[in-house]
């Protein structure tokens, strides 16, 4: 069995590390996740992204280090309280593999002390592609070395992951975390491996 995860949002609270940061220095979250849609079109490094769209709604009170900051913060984003215990079960049971809209150095520093759960971590860093075009999918499995009609494909997000990845993997998993609907959806990581 073969299971890939979307990481920021699904995995870890990068929502929650975000909006903390953007109160902290007066600026608004809303705008910055409005953004951050808008710009993943095209393909650029996102720590690119993130610095683009603090400096887009900061306009001149935008430094560098405001930036840097932004990217630290960004990828230390901590585990939800399930992920751990739930990656655990899982992997006595399947393969595991992330697919992240991100790069290299940030999801080094996201997975630190819990990489050795995952047989596969793709980025867009990776694939030259960002969630939700297909190719972002098509390259990681290819990457991966894997048949997607034998992946089942787990996120938080519909719009991001699973509209795409329907049509590509045997199975979808929604993570229940923000309040979408999907028709395969639980509460969290643990859940998955209890319907195994």
């Amino acid at each position: 069995m073969i299971i890939t995860f979307d990481l920021y949002g699904t995995l870890v609270d990068w929502e929650y590390t975000i909006t903390s940061y953007m109160n902290f220095i007066k600026a608004n979250p809303k705008e910055f996740f409005e953004c951050e849609i808008n710009e993943l079109k095209q393909f650029r490094k996102y720590s690119e992204i993130l610095k683009l769209c603090l400096k887009k709604i900061l306009k001149e009170k935008y430094s560098e280090e405001l930036g840097e900051g932004l990217i630290y913060a960004f990828s230390k984003s901590p585990p939800f309280p399930d992920t751990v215990l739930g990656l655990r079960k899982l992997r006595k049971i399947a393969k595991l593999g992330i697919i992240s809209n991100t790069e290299r150095k940030l999801i080094k520093i996201t997975l630190y002390g819990i990489e050795d759960l995952f047989d596969w971590i793709i980025t867009a860093e990776d694939t030259g592609y960002y969630k939700p075009d297909e190719n972002a999918f098509i390259k990681a499995y290819n990457m991966m070395g894997v048949d997607p009609k034998d992946v089942i494909h787990v996120s938080a997000y519909p719009q991001y992951d699973l509209e795409t990845a329907k049509n590509i993997v045997k199975t979808t998993i929604l993570v229940n975390r923000y309040g979408y609907d999907w028709p395969i959806k639980v509460n969290n990581i643990i859940e998955i491996s209890e319907m195994m």
